[in-house]
């Protein structure tokens, strides 16, 4: 419940701060515009399966983020609320269960929608942040004809494959460094959590529960305010 109230308390300051930065500017204010690359590693597990291993991911992505930020006058406080939207191919090794049925899973991208807090030393600024995330990827399974045994030899020949989007939570923080009056540079941590949803891929697969334990991410970027 605490990362949607920030989220909530950070737009309803950026939007009610205007008149006050009118009177006494302040130097983290401001819409911004920007963009970002990163790395990300992130683990699947299939509850429904217990003899499947937790699979382990990673890959780059890069993306562009758009937000606000409001400076309470008279001191380093710093309420904001920014989006963003990453793609990648972040992918790992396929998976065999031992009976001829191949799985595999990728995300091909993300976002986040969150508010921010932080306090300006300066020119430097560190901060955390927290709201709401989405992803869309997929997941798959397939047989080879002429097995021996198992599923795959009572079913036959398939590939079937789930495109799907989730919802879930982002959490982390992070530090602004301002270059000059318009332009800052950041680094930043960021958890995605996405929980487990039971997949349909088809009338020849088998439900597969899949949970995304979280997608922990790393990314640096740049900011352009006006």
């Amino acid at each position: 419940m605490a990362f949607p109230i920030l989220v909530a308390v950070s737009v309803a300051v950026a939007l009610s701060a205007g008149a006050a930065q009118a009177q006494q500017p302040t130097p983290w204010a401001g819409f911004y515009v920007g963009a970002h690359a990163g790395w990300s590693d992130w683990t699947l597990a299939r509850p429904d399966d217990k003899t499947s291993p937790t699979q382990a991911f990673d890959g780059y992505f890069g993306g562009a983020q758009i937000g606000y930020d409001a400076q309470i006058p008279n001191t380093g406080i710093v309420l904001g609320v920014v989006a963003d939207y990453s793609i990648g191919e972040l992918s790992g090794p396929t998976y065999k269960d031992g009976t001829y049925i191949t799985v595999n899973s990728e995300i091909d991208a993300f976002g986040t929608l969150r508010g921010r807090l932080g306090f300006a030393m300066g020119h430097f600024m560190p901060y955390v942040t927290g709201g709401a995330a989405w992803m869309k990827g997929s997941t798959s399974e397939s047989c080879p004809a002429g097995a021996l045994g198992g599923h795959c030899k009572a079913v036959g020949a398939y590939a079937e494959t789930d495109n799907f989007s989730r919802w879930g939570w982002a959490y982390g923080g992070g530090a602004e460094i301002k270059l000059a009056d318009h332009i800052s540079i950041f680094a930043e941590y960021l958890r995605l959590d996405f929980g487990t949803e039971t997949h349909d891929l088809g009338p020849k697969s088998w439900d597969r529960e899949v949970k995304i334990d979280g997608i922990d991410t790393v990314r640096s970027g740049v900011n352009f305010k006006f």
